[in-house]
Parts: structure tokens; sequence; C-alpha cells
């Protein structure tokens, strides 16, 4: 299929990704001679507890033929350099980005969810269309973003009350919060409220 109108190109996506992971803490390789089955569209990304491989590609079609040299490159990248034991060993992932859509929707799904060797995270054309698009679809691989205090963290709890409108009567509601708060057993406190005349 070809690219839709507005999609990035291989090198845009190459060079956002770089700066969204170095931003992120990653340290990024561009000319990484170890990778030899894909060369130039492709860099490796570490932190402290992951390494990241992301190759772009022109085509759909390329990438349906290409993934599994990419992710022999980032095994054979993993093997040699890191010991079986050590926890980074495991967490490798492979990034595949492709100007083009597939023509079967569910090509990328399909490798997407084989996971023998490692995990992979696959967009196409039609959601890379902005530099925003690219740091959602590498989401998965950044640190959280927290508040700087603990006080703005929002007590999930007091959001039930919004969240549960129109579905739960808003005093039976208050009474389970109130019980789950203080460690008593929810059901019994919301009997006892009901039993009362």
């Amino acid at each position: 299929m070809p690219p839709k109108r507005g999609a990035l190109d291989t090198s845009t996506m190459l060079a956002l990704a770089s700066e969204i992971l170095s931003r992120s803490g990653y340290r990024v390789a561009r000319d990484f001679t170890e990778m030899t089955r894909l060369g130039e569209g492709s860099l490796v990304a570490e932190d402290a507890f992951s390494v990241v491989s992301l190759v772009a590609f022109e085509t759909w079609q390329q990438l349906e033929t290409e993934w599994l040299e990419a992710q022999a490159d980032l095994v054979d990248l993993l093997s040699r350099r890191l010991a079986r034991a050590a926890p980074k060993a495991w967490d490798g992932y492979l990034v595949l980005l492709s100007v083009s859509d597939p023509i079967d929707p569910l090509a990328a799904v399909r490798i997407e969810r084989d996971t023998t060797r490692l995990r992979k995270i696959i967009a196409t054309g039609s959601i890379l269309q902005t530099a925003g698009d690219v740091e959602r679809v590498l989401d998965l691989l950044l640190p959280l973003k927290l508040p700087d205090t603990l006080s703005a963290v929002e007590d999930v709890l007091d959001t039930l009350p919004d969240l549960m409108k129109g579905s739960i009567d808003p005093s039976d509601l208050q009474t389970v919060v109130d019980a789950f708060r203080t460690m008593e057993p929810p059901l019994e406190r919301l009997h006892a409220r009901r039993a009362i005349p």
C-alpha cells in the first residue's frame, strides 16, 4: 500500500526516535557496526533496563520480509554483549516502523504477537504523521512521568464518583470508599448502612 499523504519518511522517523530516546535517558547509536544486516535504516538504544533496536522501512513489504533479519541482529548483539543471567538480556525490544501500511491489517498483529525471541512494536504510515505519533509509539519504552510532589498525585478513590456517575448510587459508592479507606469490609458496611431505617 502506498504511503499516506503526510506520513513521515524513514530519516525523519529515525531522527525523531533518536531524539526522544536520548531525551529519556537512552544511549543511542546510529552507526552500530555490529548490526550488519540493516545498516543505515536502524538505530540501537540502551538504558539501565533494556536494549532497543529501531528499524525504519520505506515500504511494508520491506518490513515484512526483513524483520526477521532485524530480530537476528538484535538477538546476536544481546547474546554477544550480555551474560545470559543479566536482566537486560531478556529485555530486548524490536521497534519496526514503516512509511506505508500493510495491505492485510492483521499482518502487523501477527508479527507483534511473535514473542519467541524479542518483544516487537510496529507502527506504520497511517499513524506516523507527526513527532507526537513517534513518541506515542515509543511511550511503552519511556520512563513514567510522575509529578514532582506526592501531593500532586490525585487519589484514585476521589475520581470514582465521576467515573461511576449514573451507574451506582453515589451514597452507596461513598460508603464503600469510606470502608476501604478505614480497612473495613466494604460489603458489610454497605449492608449495615442499608439496614438502618
